[in-house]
């Protein structure tokens, strides 16, 4: 599976110097969106339009370095000058949630001697980024990267209390002055504004290379605009077992190249939320892969141990727990059912020490048992052991001489400069060795997966790891609605679904330790979150005994794709319903879930393109809101175009297969 390129071609106009100030813009290929650069002596401010409305109202940026100072506007006397270019184009995207991506864009340079901003417009949705030619390394300073909204913008945000922080929080919604006002309170990218009578935005960014991550902060008294707020290099770090404690920061955001292009600044747009679903602004805008071949790199479903506690209680004689013959169970289970990959979580090594594997988990013997079956093995590890490269190098070699096929990387819980180039720096050595990698407790996904295709999953979301030994908590079941709109728009996550032990909103009290692990919400929602939810590689949070008992859904979640030839948004409300359709080959997948309020939805069918179609259909039974484990499965034909109507419970879902005649 190489990522290649299909086709590029980019024409560039004549460069021609512009008034003094000045309005630039780059509008999409289809006219639709906009992003306009105003220029004046010591000032740039920016303004995105959707359909020639504001969506980010006129808003001030810059970018300070100690040796160059700061870069916010024209000099006195000097004109800019502009640049445009059109881009036209496919690639290949063998990994991902479509087969190709359409790389058409209009692009504008404003030069300004040393340094450019540059704008991008694409069909859904547009970006801009600073570019510099300085020589030797600079120390970037401070970044103004701001957003103003139009009067009575509301919000889905997360927000955290500072910056060491596993991106795992619930969205809120609200007005932007809902916002807990000044520092350390960091809003996490990517979040969502709807603009009434314009449409929605997704602000992120992409192509996040040796520099930190962008958050924002609100200051008292703003109403509507947040500012910008990155992470400094750290200064004194104390390094545990599993993770690290950043105990003091030096007072710049990065040490880099003086000639290089900084990360895109994007804002994915649409005139309803479920539009957003379709953007690959982010993968569009990433630096094209690094690898020369990425055949070897394979997506699949992973049966996962840490999740239900090892909890395999069906298997005469055995003694469960992080063993040997417990990790043989769950490679029969994953052979048994067509899964790619097992998970050896945390517990195969020595008090994290990825030099000593625990003799009564045999990790070789484990390795060669699921190499048999034809299933892969994937180590997770904590970063703190990885940092040093020399002791990474060893790591890797050793255990891809195994014959693991990767390492799933937790605890991470930075995102600045220096943690960034250990994404990149990981990523490069686990290719060269032909091993995946999948990053866990760590910030939202900005293109990595593009530059390195063996970069298959992310964390940073709010996921089913929640309450799992508890029950569930009831807030991760209303909250999967808004990471549809918001954390996905970013990339694949790694959510974790898939729980066959389902609880209604007022289920009895849980029995902690006597219960096998569970969550809330209903059985068809956790199965539509596979076709709805993006995921490289996916896994399935429950045991194998779980899965056992109920064998009808199990063939249904596990025939489910975790890449796809085609995504589209089908219909949805932030906070209240989402609903995805997905193709791979000629099968189209489809998921819908609802918050804790029931609900009736007509979902279209205009994405099969014509013909009949044999439908497949997982639908909460009408006693689910009192036994959410209950669901009814039927099969009937349905004409495209014809509407899908679902009845979905409280916390309920609606889960389907839709096969050509």
């Amino acid at each position: 599976m190489k990522c290649q390129l299909i086709l590029m071609f980019a024409a560039v106009c004549t460069t021609l110097a512009a008034p003094l100030p000045g309005t630039f813009n780059a509008k999409s290929p289809d006219g639709l969106n906009e992003i306009r650069l105003l220029t004046a002596e010591n000032s740039l401010r920016y303004r995105v339009l959707r359909r020639g409305k504001t969506v980010i109202d006129d808003t001030w940026i810059g970018l300070t370095t100690r040796e160059h100072g700061r870069m916010n506007g024209c000099r006195a006397g000097v004109a800019p000058k502009e640049t445009k270019r059109q881009i036209q184009g496919r690639v290949a995207t063998p990994l991902y949630k479509k087969a190709a991506v359409d790389l058409a864009a209009n692009e504008t340079r404003v030069d300004f001697g040393e340094w450019a901003l540059v704008l991008h417009a694409r069909n859904d949705g547009v970006a801009w980024r600073f570019e510099t030619a300085f020589p030797d390394e600079i120390t970037v300073t401070a970044e103004d990267t701001n957003v103003c909204f139009p009067e009575g913008a509301e919000l889905c945000y997360t927000q955290e209390g500072h910056f060491q922080t596993g991106w795992e929080k619930p969205a809120k919604i609200g007005p932007v002055e809902s916002v807990k006002s000044g520092h350390p309170q960091i809003v996490m990218t990517p979040f969502t504004a709807t603009v009434r009578g314009v449409g929605v935005v997704c602000v992120t960014e992409s192509n996040l290379l040796d520099y930190p991550g962008l958050n924002f902060f609100r200051r008292s008294g703003d109403r509507n605009m947040l500012r910008s707020w990155q992470a400094g290099v750290p200064k004194d770090v104390e390094k545990g077992r599993r993770m690290t404690n950043v105990k003091s920061r030096y007072p710049y955001l990065a040490k880099t190249k003086g000639t290089r292009a900084f990360p895109w600044r994007v804002f994915v747009l649409a005139d309803a939320p479920a539009g957003l679903v379709e953007s690959d602004a982010v993968y569009a805008l990433a630096e094209p892969s690094r690898l020369k071949d990425s055949s070897w790199v394979k997506p699949g479903q992973v049966a996962w141990d840490w999740w239900n506690g090892f909890k395999i209680t069906d298997v005469p004689g055995l003694k469960t727990g992080c063993n040997y013959e417990t990790y043989k169970e769950y490679v029969n289970f994953a052979a048994a059912n067509g899964i790619s990959y097992i998970i050896m979580d945390e517990g195969w090594s020595e008090h994290l020490d990825l030099d000593r594997p625990r003799e009564a988990v045999n990790v070789p013997g484990v390795i060669q048992y699921a190499k048999a079956k034809g299933v892969g093995v994937i180590l997770w590890a904590a970063w703190a052991p990885l940092i040093d490269r020399e002791a990474r190098l060893r790591i890797f070699d050793r255990y891809a001489a195994m014959g693991a096929k990767g390492f799933k990387v937790d605890f991470m819980n930075r995102d600045d400069q220096q943690l960034e180039r250990f994404l990149e720096e990981t990523a490069t050595d686990a290719a060269a060795r032909r091993l995946v990698i999948m990053y866990h407790g760590i910030h939202k996904p900005t293109g990595l997966c593009r530059t390195f295709p063996n970069v298959l999953n992310y964390e940073g979301v709010y996921g089913l790891e929640q309450g799992h030994s508890i029950g569930g908590r009831k807030v991760v079941t209303e909250n999967d609605v808004n990471l549809v709109f918001t954390r996905m728009i970013a990339g694949a996550m790694d959510y974790t679904p898939g729980a066959m032990r389902n609880r209604a909103f007022d289920a009895p009290d849980f029995q902690k330790g006597k219960e096998p692990n569970a969550c809330y919400g209903t059985r068809c929602h956790q199965l539509a979150l596979f076709p709805l939810f993006e995921a490289p590689v996916q896994m399935l949070c429950d045991s194998p005994t779980q899965y056992r008992t109920a064998p009808e859904c199990t063939a249904f979640l596990t025939k489910v794709p975790t890449v796809w030839d085609e995504t589209r948004g089908v219909a949805g409300e932030i906070g209240e319903y989402a609903a995805v359709a997905r193709r791979k080959g000629k099968v189209w997948w489809l998921g819908a879930i609802t918050n804790w309020d029931s609900r009736k939805l007509s979902l279209p069918t205009d994405f099969l393109g014509g013909g009949m179609w044999k439908v497949e259909v997982f639908e909460d039974a009408p006693d689910a809101n009192v036994n959410a484990e209950h669901y009814v499965r039927r099969t009937f034909n349905v004409k495209s175009g014809e509407p899908l109507q679902a009845v979905l419970a409280p916390g309920g879902g609606f889960a389907a297969r839709l096969s050509p005649f």
